[in-house]
């Protein structure tokens, strides 16, 4: 029965067939482009096939590289393109290399220890062909002999210093180290500050009026000479009594100065108003008369009140009894 269906098929004509047709230019996945020979071409007959590439500095991971055009449609694209990986940059002898990735586009950057120089170019990139530029090196740190000290010297004496060293002065008798003492080589290749110079202090006797010397040093008064003054009895000090000769030739703290106890500030006068009412009949003034005025009686008696005292003066007001 099947058998005789099948035939009378054929025999009719009646057959199913796809129709053929061409292909647009396909897009490309992530990170890849097609090949040269197809950059131009704008249509693709069916059943074609086209390749890709990976875009510098990506590689092929994974997946078929070419696509095929069916009835005017593509296949699915498989290729995957991945970063390419630079690997390590190498190592440094005295650094270390810290990176922010190893693939194409990322960065990595020479460090050197502390005591060495970098020679040659930090900072390198992952590029198409690897990483960008030759790996540096790192050079002992090493400072030049410091500049000759007049009046002094300095230890040891070398052709050069190598990082952390240090170097010590000393002037000739009689002469101070103005600045630093010591200076060390830093780990830019010079010296951590400049050197000192050598020079003379001397400051002048002191001149403290009403004032006598009660211990210190005696003239000449060189560098950190102290002396010590206490005033006469009738005076006091305002100010230190010891002082101290420093590296500018004055004495530190300022000189103190010797004030008289005699001399007391000047009041200040203050005016008032006295108002006196008329005594009562039968009641004694706590007012005591002073003086009378000829002629008058005791009812009219003058009435003296103190009402201020400046210095040794006495101001006296005069009132009269209603």
């Amino acid at each position: 029965m099947a058998v005789t269906a099948v035939f009378i098929l054929i025999s009719l004509g009646f057959a199913i067939i796809a129709e053929a047709q061409d292909c647009s230019k396909p897009a490309a996945g992530p990170n890849m482009n097609l090949r040269d020979e197809y950059i131009t071409r704008q249509t693709f007959a069916d059943g074609s096939k086209v390749y890709f590439s990976c875009n510098p500095g990506y590689t092929p991971a994974r997946g078929s590289a070419f696509i095929t055009c069916t009835a005017g449609t593509w296949s699915t694209v498989q290729l995957q393109c991945e970063r390419k990986s630079c690997g390590s940059l190498g190592e440094v002898s005295n650094g270390h290399v810290d990176y922010d990735g190893i693939e194409f586009g990322d960065t990595a950057t020479v460090t050197c220890n502390p005591g060495y120089m970098l020679v040659g170019r930090s900072s390198f990139r992952c590029e198409v062909s690897g990483w960008s530029g030759r790996l540096p090196t790192c050079d002992a740190v090493m400072c030049t002999t410091p500049a000759p000290v007049t009046n002094g010297a300095f230890d040891p004496l070398k052709d050069f210093y190598l990082f952390g060293e240090v170097v010590r002065y000393s002037c000739d008798k009689g002469l101070v180290l103005n600045g630093s003492k010591h200076i060390t080589c830093s780990n830019d290749g010079k010296f951590s500050s400049s050197p000192p110079n050598c020079v003379k202090v001397e400051c002048k006797d002191p001149v403290i009026e009403n004032a006598v010397f009660v211990s210190g040093s005696r003239p000449p008064h060189g560098y950190m000479a102290t002396v010590t003054y206490k005033c006469k009895s009738e005076y006091e000090m305002r100010g230190p009594n010891s002082v101290t000769c420093n590296i500018t030739n004055q004495w530190s703290p300022s000189l103190p100065v010797c004030i008289s106890k005699m001399i007391t500030p000047v009041p200040t006068a203050t005016s008032a108003t006295i108002t006196t009412t008329k005594k009562p009949k039968g009641v004694t003034s706590t007012q005591t008369p002073t003086s009378n005025s000829p002629g008058e009686g005791d009812a009219h008696s003058p009435t003296w009140i103190i009402i201020g005292v400046v210095s040794v003066t006495v101001l006296l007001v005069q009132n009269s009894c209603m």
